[in-house]
């Protein structure tokens, strides 16, 4: 049966942490947009782009986050897991892109992702 959703595990450079809610995953890294020319015939253009990850994490004790700028600074290698799809994606060199916004009600911690433009991949183990 083909598992969709459910538990979601982050390590970032060796380190784990607890995600929020859903992992947005693009691992594309072009961007085809179409249009019509004047005369009704069809164009394409391609655009590059970075392959990334948008994360919401926890701001709780377990979290270990600690947003600064020497962090944001820092490149990382990071890896998520779909527990339950059995996926893993992996970010090498990756670098935090966004701005950190902390909801101080539910303590979550958006408005961030990762990019990269190394190798990416992502596996399924059965």
């Amino acid at each position: 049966m083909d598992r969709k959703g459910g538990r979601v595990s982050i390590q970032i450079s060796g380190r784990n942490f607890t995600a929020r809610s859903s992992v947005s995953i693009s691992p594309a890294t072009i961007e085809r947009t179409n249009g019509a020319n004047r005369d009704g015939t069809g164009y394409s253009t391609i655009a590059t782009k970075l392959a990334s990850a948008e994360i919401s994490f926890d701001r709780g004790e377990r979290s270990g986050i600690v947003f600064n700028d020497a962090m944001l600074l820092e490149d990382i290698n990071v890896t998520i897991y779909e527990e339950d799809a059995r996926i893993t994606h992996f970010f090498t060199g990756a670098a935090w892109g966004g701005t950190p916004s902390i909801d101080t009600e539910s303590g979550e911690i958006s408005g961030l992702k990762i990019e990269t433009d190394r190798n990416n991949y992502s596996f399924r183990t059965e």
